[in-house]
């Protein structure tokens, strides 16, 4: 059995942004969250949430602090230079502000 299961809890970079990726498709939220490591080093996380979770992201500005719980997706591209590269991103099941 396999198992994708990420908790992160910081704050938010900037206010989260609602977005809609086609007329008559659902709305979804993007909000980035700062975790910090070790004092000052800190991991950004970029977050999607679908649905109803997705449009109640409207009420998150910068600087809440929130716990979120997801997994992490991970998408391969080639960049301008054909190189392969990696990004990640949370896709939230719940979060909550703190």
């Amino acid at each position: 059995m396999d198992y994708n299961k990420l908790i992160i809890v910081g704050n938010l970079i900037r206010d989260a942004e609602i977005k809609q990726a086609r007329e008559g498709e659902s709305r979804y939220g993007d909000f980035t969250v700062a975790v910090s490591r070790n004092g000052d080093e800190k991991t950004f996380y970029p977050v999607r949430a679908f649905g109803k979770l997705g449009e109640s992201c409207e009420m998150l500005t910068k600087g809440d602090r929130v716990l979120v719980e997801g997994e992490l997706e991970v998408s391969a591209y080639a960049d301008e230079n054909g190189d392969r590269r990696l990004s990640f991103r949370v896709v939230a099941d719940t979060y909550r502000k703190l």
